[in-house]
């Protein structure tokens, strides 16, 4: 079953001043952050990546551009994931997660 959610970068995020000024375009560690944090918040628990297998950046992301998150949760603990704005791909790949054990989180 294919999950999807809607999200975009903010323009005043701390990493595009330097990425680059004039003509900011979001990093991909941004992009992964805020594809992760928006598969968590689908599933409404955290995920510990253990492992990205593949990522493929097909096109440049703006900021404040709409982007169409689609995922999917697969057996043996692995996530697909593509982005898209309209008909353009801009992201696609793969994790390997582990589930949080939200006991944990609380304990000292």
């Amino acid at each position: 079953m294919t999950i999807e959610k809607n999200f975009l970068i903010d323009p005043f995020h701390p990493s595009l001043s330097g990425h680059f000024p004039g003509n900011p375009i979001v990093p991909g560690v941004v992009l992964l952050g805020e594809i992760l944090e928006s598969i968590c918040q689908s599933l409404g628990h955290p995920l510990r990546i253990s492992n990205v297998p593949v990522v493929k950046f097909h096109s440049p992301l703006r900021p404040n551009e709409l982007v169409q998150l689609h995922f999917d949760l697969l057996p043996a603990q692995v996530i697909t994931f593509f982005c898209q704005i309209g008909t353009r791909r801009i992201v696609s790949g793969q994790f390997i997660f582990q589930a949080i054990d939200q006991t944990s989180l609380s304990e000292p």
